[in-house]
């Protein structure tokens, strides 16, 4: 059996491991993401929308505005005149298919359908339907990154799609702050970034296509809709370098950038002192802590070393003494 000494080593070897088992547990478990950075919208300019527009889709192309439109027996396809907000032309869909996002490859454009499954490609200058496609769940923003196809159905989840076949390639699944992001709707690619829409918020998100994460979060809020439902509607005009957003029903284009928002409350005086005093109490509770353990450590390899000097737990009888 192990003599009194062997017992307090194997007793503060377990006090040991016990108190270690925490920090390199908790070490293991912290989460490792990366935060998006915040932004507000500053308007720099605006110009007129057609109110009665449903907007769910909103593209440049070479300088020209193009826009999707929803909404049962009023879905339509559309040219407009970015000045006045006229309606240039317009391509009516059937009465049972609800207009969705829509982009372009090359000079034709490729446009979504809500709940029908079906995307149909038309030529930019007559818009004449020259392919249709097939596929399964719902269909509502889209956009095109010079590869793919990108489109969102609601969910948290990016569908990559063969720009020709519009084949399902690859998906993608989009984080914010390390949760889900779900209802990702209208898409615009600016740069390497993929702008979102977040349905039924004043949200705008910019997604890296590589990891999925959400490196940029726009609060939109301080648009004015004019009466207008959700924001929806995001467009890149490459020629002007100018990014413009509206809304479903909404009065007004407004050409946006973004801005680091400055604190909403100045810290009270005297919170320097406080904040000063809880990192110094951290720094001291953590040097406190190791000083224990190493104390612990040191101790039950002493005691250790001690019970082996006296021949181990079980040491030989040497007879009776003189």
């Amino acid at each position: 059996m192990l003599g009194g000494r062997g017992v307090l080593a194997v007793l503060f070897t377990t006090i040991f491991l016990l108190s270690t088992a925490p920090i390199i547990g908790a070490q293991e478990d912290e989460p490792a993401y990366v935060r998006a950075e915040s932004y507000l919208v500053v308007v720099h300019d605006n110009v007129t929308h057609d109110s009665g527009a449903y907007t769910q889709g909103l593209e440049f192309y070479q300088g020209r505005l193009f826009e999707s439109t929803g909404k049962y027996g009023e879905s339509t396809l559309r040219e407009v005149n970015l000045s006045t907000g006229e309606v240039i032309r317009s391509l009516n869909l059937s009465g049972d298919e609800f207009g969705e996002g829509m982009t372009f490859v090359g000079d034709e454009i490729v446009q979504l359908t809500w709940k029908n499954g079906t995307a149909y490609r038309y030529d930019m200058d007559t818009f004449e339907i020259i392919a249709n496609y097939s596929y399964a769940g719902e269909g509502w923003g889209l956009a095109y990154d010079g590869q793919h196809l990108i489109m969102s159905d609601g969910s948290d989840v990016l569908q990559f799609r063969n720009a020709s076949t519009f084949e399902l390639v690859s998906t993608l699944n989009v984080t914010l702050n390390n949760q889900s992001l779900n209802r990702i709707n209208e898409l615009e690619m600016v740069g390497d970034l993929l702008m979102a829409n977040i349905y039924q918020t004043d949200e705008i998100v910019a997604i890296d296509l590589v990891s999925g994460v959400v490196v940029e979060h726009i609060d939109a809020s301080n648009l004015n809709s004019s009466g207008g439902e959700v924001l929806n509607g995001i467009a890149f005009d490459s020629t002007t370098q100018s990014l413009w957003v509206t809304g479903k029903y909404w009065p007004k284009m407004y050409n946006i950038t973004f801005t680091v928002p400055e604190p909403d409350i100045q810290d009270p005086p005297g919170s320097e002192i406080i904040e000063e005093e809880i990192i110094t109490s951290t720094t001291v509770n953590s040097i406190f802590s190791e000083a224990i353990l190493f104390s612990l450590l040191t101790l039950t390899v002493i005691l250790w070393a001690m019970n082996l000097k006296d021949g181990g737990p079980n040491p030989p009888d040497r007879g009776p003494s003189e």
